[in-house]
């Protein structure tokens, strides 16, 4: 099983090096559609047979869903509690199937 520890830091140093490349990487929604596609390729271009790429990218796409659920419900629990947008931890554990 992996563990994942997801920092602000590490999404700023990502995000950085996506604006260093790209300058209008500044907008979150086109970062993360270059992430998307690095994702993509990366899992298209491994050397591992077809039906195991789509499983494990359909076990990616659910991994997003975890993290993006856990995120929007850890900002919107911490901003009713004291009207703050600070960075959080995040951590999620994925094992491949």
């Amino acid at each position: 099983m992996t563990e994942i520890i997801l920092k602000p830091e590490l999404i700023k140093n990502i995000q950085k090096v996506l604006v260093d490349y790209e300058p209008k990487n500044q907008d979150p929604i086109l970062a993360a559609q270059y992430l998307s596609a690095v994702v993509g390729s990366i899992i298209a271009t491994a050397d591992i047979p077809k039906e195991e790429q789509d499983n494990i990218l359909k076990q990616l796409l659910d991994f997003t869903r975890y993290v993006f659920d856990q995120q929007t419900s850890t900002l919107q629990s911490g901003e009713s509690q004291n009207n703050q947008n600070n960075p959080t931890e995040s951590f999620g554990k994925w094992k491949p199937e």
